[in-house]
């Protein structure tokens, strides 16, 4: 006996997919091939078996290493670059890594974001509604062909940002399962919340002040934008780490970890990633580094400097273009009581800050690579 079950959105739902396979062979039915064009996977009955499915991409051959083996893994199927294995062991000891598979879906997150960040931001959408606005509160009457026009775009762009949006939060929870990026909680000691504002842009500074407060007993549990919340603790040790990185291999966070890091913070995308990370020391003991290489320090010093520059420049220009076009075409006082009045001195202090930024940028550059050289 043969069963078909169209699954249209497997490849993104990993350990869903993996959980309705071994749910399916428990109840007798066993997968024997996937039509990946039309989605469909197809199964064959008979003995119900418990067992564990993993779903593998871009492999190279059909054989598994020994190791694999020994720990109760097997073939399954296989169908292009996908493998799917089982293991019928009631404790798995160990589990394939699947690098490969959380780059693709990376990839078909950040191309679908992008798709619909195009798609959105060329759109005649918005002129359309302001037209259809305006002659809804002139009294015109409006033409069935404008409405029409009206929803078809719109229908396009709720369809194509829903899909990009399902896609990216896919990713991302399979990510974060695959990676291990949990942030390390603290249980215990009373709640303590500080606002730093900008703090990507001044690792260093950010990382003093973390190891001044843990002097201090405040231990930090978990950052949320620029709020960061401590936990009252005793007095501690505490090396902290805020790293910068230009991409993060799918093993960056478990290595770190096993290594006795304990990550506070990391940045929702594995492009351009911000990180946070601690790890407590005795008095005695030599002070714990993410690397003890002077030569890999001053690289990603420099990586993080280089973004950081960029980002406040790119700011620094935005805003002053944003502030010269608001004062050019408002034929009024710099302050008023209008939205031009009221956007000018936001504006304008906003451009004062990132200014003030981007010479705390150098000046904080300056003074780490003079400390790394000490």
């Amino acid at each position: 006996m043969i069963e078909k079950k169209v699954k249209w959105l497997w490849s993104y739902n990993i350990e869903k997919t993996e959980q309705w396979l071994s749910k399916m062979a428990g109840e007798g039915w066993h997968l024997t091939s996937v039509n990946r064009w039309t989605r469909t996977f197809i199964f064959e009955k008979g003995e119900s078996k418990e067992v564990i499915y993993r779903i593998q991409y871009a492999s190279k051959t059909n054989t598994l290493p020994q190791t694999l083996q020994k720990a109760g893994w097997s073939v399954a199927l296989s169908n292009g670059k996908w493998l799917f294995l089982v293991n019928e062991e009631q404790t798995v000891r160990l589990y394939p890594t699947r690098d490969a598979l959380v780059k693709r879906n990376r990839t078909h997150a950040y191309v679908m974001s992008a798709i619909a960040t195009f798609y959105v931001s060329t759109s005649m959408l918005p002129i359309m509604l302001i037209s259809i606005i305006s002659s809804v509160q002139t009294g015109e009457e409006v033409p069935l062909e404008n409405l029409w026009l009206f929803i078809l775009p719109l229908t396009g762009i709720v369809a194509i940002a829903s899909f990009a949006i399902y896609v990216f939060r896919a990713y991302r929870r399979f990510e974060i399962n695959e990676m291990d990026v949990a942030i390390d909680s603290i249980p215990l000691g009373k709640k303590m919340r500080k606002f730093r504002g900008a703090w990507m842009y001044q690792l260093e500074d950010t990382r003093e002040w973390l190891e001044g407060l843990a002097k201090q007993g405040y231990e930090l549990e978990s950052v949320r934008a620029s709020i960061f919340t401590f936990r009252k603790t005793d007095p501690n040790h505490i090396k902290y780490e805020c790293m910068f990185e230009y991409k993060v291999q799918p093993s960056y966070f478990a290595t770190h970890k096993e290594m006795g890091w304990k990550l506070k913070y990391s940045s929702n995308m594995t492009l351009l990633n911000y990180s946070i990370w601690a790890k407590h020391y005795e008095e005695e003991e030599e002070i714990p580094r993410f690397s003890y290489d002077k030569q890999e320090q001053r690289q990603s010093i420099k990586r993080a400097f280089k973004m950081n520059l960029g980002m406040s420049i790119y700011l620094i220009l935005i805003l002053s273009f944003s502030f010269y076009m608001n004062i050019l075409i408002k034929d009024e006082s710099f302050v008023a009581w209008s939205y031009g009045g009221v956007m000018r001195p936001l504006l304008f202090l906003a451009l004062l800050y990132w200014i003030y930024k981007f010479g705390q940028i150098l000046i904080s550059y300056r003074k780490t690579i003079k400390a790394l050289e000490q």
